[in-house]
């Protein structure tokens, strides 16, 4: 068997679009620059509050750049 790999390229919001329809989600939270990445102290302690912040979200997504399982 030959594979060829095939990239495409989605926009997340198309993404959150196609979730909320399949899920009848009225309301959306889009995080999109919560955190001051250049700010060590403020990264470290949202990123220790993220269990708070997303406790009662009815689904989370998150976008993984560059993910590869092969590399894990």
């Amino acid at each position: 068997y030959y594979f060829t790999k095939t990239v495409q390229y989605v926009k997340f919001e198309v993404i959150i679009q196609q979730i909320c329809q399949q899920f009848n989600i009225k309301y959306v939270w889009y995080d999109q620059l919560c955190i001051n990445q250049d700010d060590k102290e403020e990264k470290y302690r949202e990123i220790r509050n993220m269990h708070q912040i997303y406790e009662n979200a009815y689904c989370t997504v998150a976008l993984v750049p560059d993910f590869s399982p092969k590399s894990y």
